[in-house]
């Protein structure tokens, strides 16, 4: 199947660069016909027009597809003495033509070098002209390859980079549950079920391109419910939300993007006198905030960060939203501040 629908594409390509030379080659022979269109009052007269026209055009697609690979070569002497060539042929065909044929009561004997001149200089902007064309087309169509290309590579980032947060962000909850199991083993049932919930979440929106900013909202809630039923007998554990339902119904977001802050702000809070964690989520004028606050853990408490899931959400940002969001970190003595803005989008209905 694959193999199939590159032979699609490449003659889908092919069949499109064929109709572009095809509009090309008429709009061209109309520019250079215009000034003797009336002339053309016969078939014959037609003929000879085209004849001439066809001539520059030969010589000048010469010099595109075979002449000009020595220029790319750098092989610039014999690119000029080839396209000298191939001029001086085009111009002297052009000349016979005119001469004997097309307008011979044009021509007078004692102006023969400079009508040859005349044709010569018609030649050189003929191949000027095409080839102006044709590296634009080719600029084109490199630009469109480099985008194509690029669009493909986000999208393999982006899946990459969710492979990587799942299973990060669910072996520090698997590690939570079975500190759960060892304290509190009545709890661990209730925060199966939630944690289920949010890996079934997790599975049917983690390929996907958005998803309902309620959702996601939601999730963040769930998760932070589990860890308050952990420790929120030892924890000052906040969650605001500063928008109505209405609101918040109105948009969309990519999935699990948000968690990541959520989630380090949980996992680096822990302290033995002072342990909260405070999250605030604001939105106004299509643009979410989302601010997180946390106490720092006692330096004999402090767990070495690889900082894997943050440096992963600064990758998504930025292939999500380019340089249309802010992250900001502020760290203390006591405590980590991290505030992040990205505009939102909204559902299409």
């Amino acid at each position: 199947m694959i193999y199939n629908s590159d032979i699609k594409t490449k003659t889908g390509i092919t069949g499109k660069m064929w109709y572009q030379e095809i509009i090309i080659f008429w709009a061209m022979f109309v520019l250079t016909m215009l000034h003797e269109w009336i002339f053309i009052n016969s078939l014959e007269n037609f003929l000879k027009g085209f004849v001439f026209f066809l001539i520059l055009y030969i010589q000048a697609q010469i010099h595109r597809f075979f002449i000009f690979n020595f220029y790319l070569q750098k092989k610039f002497i014999t690119y000029f003495f080839s396209s000298f060539l191939v001029i001086f042929t085009g111009a002297a065909l052009l000349f016979i033509a005119n001469l004997f044929w097309i307008r011979p009561e044009f021509f007078d004997a004692d102006e023969l070098l400079l009508s040859f001149l005349y044709h010569f200089v018609i030649c050189i902007i003929s191949t000027v002209t095409i080839m102006a064309l044709s590296l634009m087309q080719s600029y084109a169509v490199e630009l469109q390859r480099r985008n194509r290309d690029q669009l493909l590579l986000n999208e393999m980032n982006l899946k990459f980079l969710h492979t990587q947060l799942n299973p990060h962000f669910f072996f520090n909850m698997l590690n939570n549950l079975y500190g759960v199991s060892l304290t509190e083993p009545e709890r661990t049932p209730g925060l199966i079920v939630k944690l289920s919930e949010m890996m079934r979440y997790q599975i049917e929106n983690g390929n996907v391109a958005k998803v309902s900013l309620m959702d996601e909202i939601e999730f963040i809630r769930n998760y932070t419910d589990m860890e308050r039923e952990r420790i929120g007998k030892r924890s000052d554990i906040q969650f605001n939300l500063s928008a109505s339902i209405e609101d918040i119904s109105l948009y969309c977001i990519s999935p699990l993007l948000l968690i990541t802050l959520v989630e380090n702000s949980f996992k680096h809070s822990q302290n033995n006198s002072n342990w909260f964690v405070c999250i605030d989520i604001t939105i106004t004028d299509n643009l979410l905030q989302l601010q997180t606050v946390n106490s720092l853990a006692d330096k004999n408490l402090q767990k070495p960060s690889t900082r894997v899931g943050l440096n992963n959400l600064k990758q998504r940002l930025s292939y999500l939203y380019g340089d249309r969001f802010s992250l900001h970190e502020n760290r203390s003595d006591f405590s980590y501040t991290a505030i992040l803005d990205i505009p939102l989008e909204k559902n299409i209905i």
